[in-house]
């Protein structure tokens, strides 16, 4: 499944599944934001500062996750969820809302819905079994570092298997190397 970014459209995300490249029983689901954003605020505010939107959120990303599952017939460890940048904050809070209906989350600059405060922990008591590719820059004006070293740090504690790259002077992009990656793991399903 594939989550755009914010001010984008389901049609774009078209253009990032053709970089990943064809992958044999791989089918793209690219559930769309009224409007062409997924919450109002930043990433950073209080949750609630989002709401209702973030719920709305995630319950249609549930609800594409629910489709890609084809009635029961694949299994969570077939599911991947791949967002960029607001559309990756929805997949992170996915994540910890619904842990375990997906094994792996591709993370392209995003990082926790919430302020550095915020105790994620009673989200999700455990997220033992996800896979995250977690990625950022030290030049992103949306999502700073710290916040995807921190998101980092939190899914690590919550059982994930994190792999983060905090790419130097990457502008607001998914990069050819992130993009490799991604598709190794990918592979991997």
């Amino acid at each position: 499944m594939l989550l755009h970014g914010r001010g984008r459209t389901a049609d774009e995300k078209v253009d990032l599944a053709a970089r990943l490249g064809t992958l044999d029983g791989m089918r793209w689901l690219a559930p769309g934001a009224d409007l062409g954003s997924w919450y109002p605020g930043r990433f950073w505010d209080e949750v609630r500062a989002n709401e209702p939107f973030l719920t709305e959120a995630v319950a249609r990303c549930d609800e594409a996750v629910h489709e890609a599952g084809d009635g029961g017939r694949l299994g969570p460890a077939q599911i991947a969820i791949v967002g960029f940048s607001q559309g990756a904050c929805v997949a992170l809070e996915y994540a910890l809302r619904y842990p375990g209906r997906c094994r792996t989350l591709i993370v392209f600059t995003g990082a926790l819905m919430g302020p550095p405060e915020t105790d994620w922990r009673p989200l999700a008591a455990s997220l033992a079994g996800l896979k995250v590719l977690l990625t950022g820059s030290d030049a992103d004006e949306w999502v700073p570092a710290e916040a995807t070293r921190q998101s980092g740090r939190v899914l690590l504690e919550l059982g994930a298997d994190v792999t983060m790259r905090v790419y130097h002077g990457r502008p607001h992009i998914v990069n050819d190397e992130e993009v490799a990656e991604a598709r190794a793991i990918l592979e991997g399903l």
